[in-house]
């Protein structure tokens, strides 16, 4: 089995960081939950780009960024044992180098580090399964017919559920769906 995990949402709680940041710049208080959209940066009254900018900075200070779930590592290499996991992101190119330390810091191992130039086209690679957290990509994969496992955070909890995408509140779930999967 070939598994595509995503980085930002799913493996590192970037998004943690990104309203300490925003807290930091603006003095103004967000909380983790309020971005219940994938393009909360027009609730927010600013652009994709300054988004970004924070996004990045964020990653800069990749020491301080905590994994989406305790014991996230040991849950990696569990996926493992189902088959091989490549790490697929989109992260912008300058960030590549402090998500690399990321993962060596988490001791998350894995098999390749694959990016790519926007979320979206993951679904063009030779993956059995993805594992992300986009509800753009997953809308993308019901129409393509390709397995997403929708890793539960508060920008996509409007995306329903379908045949091809199925919602995980983390990478246990995930291990427990694929192993019924490949034993199916």
């Amino acid at each position: 089995m070939r598994i595509a995990l995503d980085l930002d949402g799913v493996l590192a709680n970037t998004m943690s960081m990104w309203v300490r940041l925003w807290r930091e710049r603006t003095g103004r208080e967000i909380r983790l939950e309020d971005f219940d959209e994938w393009s909360s940066w027009k609730y927010l009254g600013i652009t994709e780009r300054e988004f970004m900018e924070i996004m990045n900075e964020a990653w800069r200070r990749w020491r301080y960024l905590p994994p989406t779930e305790e014991n996230i590592s040991e849950k990696v290499s569990k996926l493992r044992t189902l088959g091989r996991v490549d790490i697929v992101t989109a992260r912008p190119r300058e960030t590549e180098e402090y998500a690399i330390r990321w993962l060596e810091h988490q001791g998350i191992e894995y098999d390749e580090y694959v990016w790519i130039r926007d979320g979206r086209s993951k679904l063009s690679l030779d993956y059995h399964v993805f594992i992300d957290d986009s509800p753009l990509m997953a809308e993308d994969a019901a129409h393509a017919r390709k397995l997403v496992l929708l890793y539960d955070q508060p920008w996509n909890r409007s995306f329903r559920e379908n045949y091809y995408v199925r919602r995980v509140r983390g990478l246990e779930e995930a291990y427990t769906i694929l192993r019924r999967l490949r034993e199916a």
